[in-house]
C-alpha cells in the first residue's frame, strides 16, 4: 500500500496516511515512510485504535539503533513504569500509574522539556528519529511545538552563515536543566551525562540541506568567551524559532509523532500536571549503536 502526506505546515511536517503499528508495515512501506520523513522530517501517523508497547519498539528497531532509558541517580534510580527499556518515558506517572508527587524531582527534571530542545544533543551519539506516542493526552490538550531548522539556516543572511559555518558548540543536559530551575544537581549526578561537542552547522542526510543544530543543552560556543557565546546562541534560537518556521501540534489519542532531531528542535508547552495525567512513551533512534 502506497503511503500518503498530507502538509501539516507550509515548510515541513506532514500527516502519514497508509501506515498502521496495529498491521504488519512491509519493507516497501518502511522504506516509503523513511524517505517521507527525511522530506518533511516531522510526520504524524493517526491510530484509531491504540498500537501496543511491542509493537511500538519493534518498528523503531527497524529504523536503526535504539537509546535505552536511563535511571538517573538524581531521581532516585527509580524503577521505570514500562516494560522495554527502549520506551523513555516522559509522562507524569509513576510506576503504580498515579500522577507524581509535586516533590519529586522527575517534575523538576521534566520541566526542561519545555524548552526548545534537540533530543540527545548532550551525548556524543546523537539522536536522529525520535517516535512519541500518546496513550494519555490531558483534557486541555499539552500541545507539542517544532520549529524547522533548515529553514532557520536558509533565512541567515549570507554573513551570518559565514560566521556560523565552521563553529563548535557544547551541549550539557545539566545546562538546561539549570535554566529550567532545577539548580540542586550534585557533581555525581553531573557525571552521569558528560557534556558533548557538535558543529552548530551540518548537512541533513535526508534533504541534503544545511541545519542550525540548537537546544536549550547548547552551553556555549567552544573557544569563545562564555556570556558572548551565549548571547549569541540566544540570537540564533530567537531567529529559529520565528512563527514562520514553528508548527504546532495537537495531540489526538493514540497519535504517533515522529521527529528526526537533526533537523528540528521542539518542545512541549505547559498543562496542569498536578492535576491532569499524560502518559506519552518515546522511542529514540542513534546515529550509532551503544556501546555496552
Amino acid at each position: 500500500m502506497l503511503l500518503t502526506a498530507q502538509p501539516l505546515h507550509p515548510l515541513f511536517a506532514v500527516e502519514i496516511s497508509g501506515l498502521d503499528l496495529n498491521r504488519q508495515v512491509d519493507d516497501r512501506q518502511l522504506a516509503e515512510f523513511v524517505a517521507l520523513m527525511g522530506q518533511h522530517v516531522v510526520g504524524v501517523i493517526r491510530h484509531a485504535r491504540a498500537f501496543n508497547d511491542a509493537q511500538h519498539v519493534n518498528f523503531t528497531r527497524r529504523l536503526g539503533p535504539l537509546q535505552k532509558m536511563k535511571m538517573l541517580t538524581m531521581v532516585g534510580n527509580s524503577k521505570s513504569r514500562l516494560s522495554f527499556p527502549e520506551l523513555i518515558d516522559v509522562g507524569n506517572l509513576d510506576v503504580d500509574g498515579k500522577l507524581l508527587p509535586d516533590d519529586d524531582r522527575r517534575r523538576a527534571y521534566g520541566r526542561g522539556n519545555l524548552l526548545w530542545h534537540t533530543d540527545v544533543s548532550f551525548d556524543a551519539n546523537r539522536a536522529t528519529l525520535s517516535l512519541l506516542a500518546a496513550h494519555r493526552i490531558p483534557p486541555e490538550g499539552a500541545d507539542t511545538e517544532f520549529a524547522d531548522m533548515r529553514a532557520a539556516y536558509d533565512a541567515l543572511s549570507e554573513s551570518m552563515k559565514q560566521k556560523v559555518a565552521a563553529l563548535e558548540v557544547e551541549h550539557s543536559i545539566w545546562y538546561s536543566r539549570a535554566l529550567a530551575g532545577m539548580s540542586d544537581v550534585s557533581e555525581a549526578e553531573k557525571a552521569t551525562r558528560p557534556a558533548s561537542r557538535h558543529p552548530l552547522v551540518h548537512v541533513h542526510a535526508g534533504s541534503g540541506r544545511k541545519v542550525l543544530y540548537l537546544a536549550s543543552h547548547a552551553s556555549h560556543i567552544v573557544g569563545w568567551p562564555i556570556d558572548e557565546g551565549r548571547a549569541f546562541l540566544a540570537e540564533l534560537m530567537q531567529h529559529a524559532t520565528q512563527e514562520q518556521f514553528v508548527y504546532r501540534h495537537r495531540w489526538q489519542l493514540h497519535d504517533l509523532l515522529i521527529w528526526d532531531n537533526l533537523a528540528t528542535m521542539h518542545r512541549a508547552t505547559p498543562f496542569d500536571d498536578t492535576r491532569y495525567p499524560r502518559d506519552m512513551r518515546r522511542t529514540t533512534v542513534l546515529e550509532h549503536a551503544e556501546v555496552g
